[in-house]
């Protein structure tokens, strides 16, 4: 493989290589269109124009989510079945387990199908699988343990279960009824004989495929609420306040979960941290204080990425989900706030776990990472030494994000040997690695920028060895490269409080929507700047007669005589915290001179 080389419209910074993406030049009549129609300032129509929402009904409903916009829950294969089932178990009083798995995703699933079904009269029992011990999904040894506790007259998974044909198939043989739910790419071959709901099944008809396992799982409630919630006293009015409840934990978890933030998934994302503000729950308003969101706010996506989703995966990741499914589900304030500190100390325990791990790896890589060499990080140890199985994939990411490759991290269990991996920039390694994880591997999957995998310990050497080549003769520094995604150009003047109050419609950010990123060109810096936060600078920056407040977190290693000139600037605009002031949030700058920036224009 070639070394990586920045070329002329990218910088080479913290070791890494960044580029700009150019948005191509809004129509202007489209532009003025919006502008006009919304009200809003002539930027944030480009950027609107620049993401596909040219037409003003579309813009509108964007920037102006409404439940009124989510579709019919029954329009989704294998709903009206599954109502069927579980509202005769709900009116005779019959038991159902609800098999979920241990992430915010699939607790957040559980915690409001078992709401629901036990408010409608049916004995609901929630099972979650323990990370460690039992592993991810309906694993037929796990499903015949949750039947024997619990002896119900169906199963129900949530977040999991579309891969699951012979655990299925041997609940059916029991005389059990089984509902899977599930948003995970299908197999070739499906679990026969049970009632199977996901989005991206076949023949699924539904308008909007990215709903994550507590999306599905909020839909399915939404449509017993419809069909059977006026039997239980749960009339229109009710039920759409029922609705709003369990929309503030299917929030939680769309975001964790980053699926896409556009559709159903923005509507339920923004109705349910609205609602946040007034949390009510008893578990919810203590994981809220221990997230240090201010009472009476609702949090931002990503407070609740790096704040809240951290602290409800933790329980899983050290030990059991079960004590993160009691928060969201308790009633009592007193329990809710003990429930709230353990999880606490198991988020404390588990970063304090990760930071360790990820300078063990970098230490051990140091003398032996080669960029120009290698494609692919893969590291292994023993649990015994802070290789825990439960913080892997997150250690993983760190490394990935250091070495600006893909990482793969492993623990040693007796003859086995497990982990997760997780990808950087563009590589597709979850498509790169299968071939030979499946020659060598028991269990394996995930998706193109995650995945997990347990191989036989005897195996290990010759797995490394392989993936290590593929990935060295398949790399493409491309892949590397780290680029800013430029929505409009942006004018000095248009910088103010008017643009930052528009800005703000475009939350909630994440997948699919992250925040609007502009290029102001021929700004000129002095040079003079102070130092703030770990790797930060605070500047002031200039065009003609206009100053601009600017903030670049990762710019303190800029050396001195790089910090005057004039320059092309990709930044964030809003206000800024410390002085109130409309600012811009510096992601990186470009000398001016560049000639290939003159095809972006404004319109």
């Amino acid at each position: 493989m070639r070394p990586e080389t920045p070329g002329p419209e990218e910088t080479a910074r913290n070791g890494g290589t960044r580029r700009l993406a150019l948005p191509v030049a809004p129509n202007p009549e489209a532009v003025e269109r919006l502008r006009l129609a919304l009200e809003v300032p002539a930027a944030i129509a480009r950027v609107l124009v620049s993401r596909g929402l040219a037409n003003v009904a579309d813009a509108k409903a964007f920037l102006s989510p409404d439940p009124s916009g989510l579709h019919d829950p029954f329009l989704l294969a294998g709903i009206p079945q599954a109502v069927e089932k579980l509202a005769a178990t709900a009116r005779s009083g019959g038991r159902v387990v609800v098999f979920g798995d241990y992430d915010c995703d699939g607790v957040g699933a559980v915690a409001i199908l078992t709401t629901v079904l036990r408010r409608l009269g049916a004995d609901a029992r929630a099972f979650i699988p323990h990370r460690i011990h039992d592993g991810y999904g309906l694993k037929p040894a796990v499903m015949a343990r949750a039947l024997a506790e619990h002896e119900p007259d169906g199963l129900v998974t949530v977040d999991c279960g579309i891969t699951a044909v012979d655990s299925v198939a041997e609940a059916l043989d029991r005389g059990l009824y089984v509902i899977v739910t599930d948003h995970h790419l299908p197999p070739s071959a499906l679990p026969q004989g049970g009632i199977l709901i996901d989005p991206k099944l076949p023949g699924c008809t539904y308008p909007f495929k990215d709903l994550c396992g507590a999306g599905i799982s909020w839909k399915l409630c939404e449509a017993l609420l419809i069909a059977t919630g006026e039997a239980a006293g749960i009339g229109p009015q009710k039920r759409l306040s029922w609705l709003a409840s369990l929309a503030k934990i299917a929030a939680l978890s769309t975001i964790a979960d980053m699926v896409p933030l556009t559709g159903e998934n923005r509507i339920l994302a923004s109705w349910g941290l609205a609602g946040l503000a007034d949390p009510r729950s008893p578990g919810l308003t203590a994981l809220l204080a221990r997230s240090a969101i201010s009472p009476g706010c609702p949090p931002s996506a990503r407070e609740v990425a790096f704040r809240i989703a951290p602290r409800l995966n933790a329980a899983g990741r050290i030990d059991h989900a079960y004590r993160s499914l009691e928060l969201l589900t308790t009633t009592d304030k007193s329990r809710a706030d003990a429930l709230a500190e353990e999880i606490e100390l198991a988020n404390t325990e588990r970063r304090s776990m990760q930071a360790r791990l990820v300078e063990v790896v970098l230490k051990r890589i140091a003398k032996t990472f080669s960029a120009e060499r290698d494609g692919i990080v893969i590291e292994a140890g023993e649990v015994a030494e802070g290789w825990h199985r439960g913080i892997l994939g997150i250690a993983a990411s760190r490394v990935a994000a250091e070495v600006r490759r893909p990482v793969l991290l492993l623990s040693w269990d007796g003859e086995w040997v497990s982990g997760s991996g997780r990808t950087y920039g563009k590589t597709p390694l979850f498509e790169r690695l299968a071939p030979v994880a499946r020659r060598h591997a028991r269990d394996f999957g995930g998706h193109e920028a995650a995945l997990g995998l347990t191989l036989p310990a005897s195996s290990y050497d010759a797995f490394r060895e392989e993936a290590g080549r593929v990935f060295a003769d398949g790399g493409d520094p491309e892949e590397w490269i780290e680029e800013i995604r430029i929505d409009s150009l942006l004018l000095a003047s248009e910088v103010n409080r008017e643009l930052v109050h528009s800005l703000q419609k475009f939350e909630p950010h994440g997948m699919q929507n992250p925040r609007p990123v502009f290029l102001l060109r021929g700004l000129t810096w002095d040079g003079a700047a102070r130092s703030v936060g770990e790797s930060g600078l605070r500047f002031t920056l200039r065009h003609e007669s206009l100053r601009l407040d600017a903030v670049g977190w990762e710019l303190a290693a800029t050396p001195p005589e790089a910090r005057r000139g004039t320059f092309d600037v990709a930044a964030q605009v809003s206000l800024d915290a410390y002085t109130g002031r409309p600012s811009i949030s510096v992601l990186d700058l470009f000398p001016s001179s560049n000639p290939s920036l003159e095809r972006a224009t404004c319109s």
